[in-house]
């Protein structure tokens, strides 16, 4: 295979040990002997890519934690000769099954960075999401993190979940800021079309609610030191996650397992979401499309408005060799008179309006 230009690498592993009331992800009951025959197939795709190194490497899923301990050494082993010297090496777990054992063996093959599935502080909220730990679960786990060397650890929170109010929510970024977290990732609620929450006919929180939502976590952690450097994300300083700035910054990555989706070149394609095919029929694509100039271009403005900075224009120059004020001339114009978009000798970049609009903003830049 010809060496691709990727400095990232994505391994979606589709186990979990119970699945969430709002999950639509790739994700399958968690069960010994299937995952052994996982691990083999991922070994078979990692083997086409020998020589190779990332500069940042994200194992998530599903729930990578979920491995038993000797499956969890055998993932990390076989991934531990793709890591550059300097790599930014994360994992997703969850409170209820991320053991000390596993800590450690994270800590020996080089992990340095946890995205832990926290959600809500309040029981009542876990249970009702279908999640299996507590908030003491939670606690132990970063506990245990920096105890062994850890301490660039992520959470996810959400809100907009059925009968969450606002004091809720509250709880919630207290917790995280008293905790110290240096990276938090919050995400609306919203009702996919295969999770459990859909066939229950549960139904989004309106916009407004939804926004209120949002503006106290903006607030809340403005005031607390942590910069909303992308829409969901919020970090300490220089605690951005460089994995998904690969993504924001549209950047090649590669993408291993089950419905991971990945870009190399001028292709962007998502492996089988069908676990069967993807154990027994090699690499098998749900998707691969051939991106021409102009999608990349689309593509390019659409990832790069979800950064607080925005996009450099020289970025987008050097790599089209034409500017964007040219590309998207109108676009640009319309949307910096609606007080959207905000333009400097450098850069183009959403204003705050701008980051809640974002969607509509992007429509315009449809019509290159």
């Amino acid at each position: 295979m010809e060496q691709s230009k990727a400095k990232s690498l994505y391994i979606h592993i589709p186990f979990c040990q119970h699945i969430c009331e709002y999950c639509d992800f790739v994700r399958v009951g968690y069960h010994q002997d299937l995952a052994d025959r996982f691990l083999r197939r991922c070994e078979e795709d990692l083997s086409l890519r020998q020589g190779e190194t990332f500069e940042t490497i994200y194992i998530g899923g599903g729930t990578p934690s979920a491995l038993s301990v000797k499956q969890l050494e055998i993932m990390l082993r076989m991934i531990k000769p793709f890591r550059a010297v300097e790599c930014e090496f994360t994992m997703e777990a969850n409170p209820e099954n991320f053991s000390e054992d596993k800590i450690e063996l994270c800590v020996e093959y080089g992990v340095n960075r946890i995205s832990l599935g926290v959600q809500s502080v309040q029981s009542k909220l876990l249970n009702l999401i279908g999640r299996k730990h507590t908030l003491e679960d939670a606690e132990n786990v970063i506990t245990l993190l920096r105890k062994h060397g850890i301490d660039n650890i992520s959470a996810d929170g959400m809100y907009g979940l059925p009968t969450q109010n606002l004091d809720d929510f509250k709880e919630t970024l207290t917790w995280m800021i008293n905790q110290k977290l240096p990276h938090v990732s919050l995400y609306a609620l919203t009702i996919e079309p295969n999770s459990a929450f859909e066939r229950k006919h549960i139904k989004s929180v309106d916009n407004s609610l939804e926004g209120d939502f949002y503006q106290l976590a903006e607030n809340m952690l403005s005031d607390a030191g942590y910069l909303h450097y992308e829409i969901s994300n919020f970090c300490l300083p220089d605690k951005e996650s460089r994995h998904n700035l690969t993504y924001w910054h549209y950047e090649d990555f590669v993408a291993i397992g089950p419905g991971a989706s990945g870009k190399e070149g001028h292709r962007r394609y998502t492996v089988t979401k069908n676990i069967h095919r993807y154990l027994t029929e090699g690499i098998v694509f749900d998707e691969d499309i051939r991106l021409s100039t102009v999608d990349e271009m689309f593509e390019f403005v659409m990832m790069g408005l979800r950064l607080k900075k925005g996009i450099e224009k020289v970025r987008f120059s050097d790599r089209f060799g034409v500017t964007i004020e040219v590309v998207f001339k109108d676009a640009i114009v319309k949307n910096i008179e609606k007080g959207w978009l905000i333009l400097s000798d450098t850069l183009i970049f959403p204003s705050d309006d701008g980051r809640l609009f974002l969607h509509d903003l992007l429509i315009d830049f449809m019509e290159i």
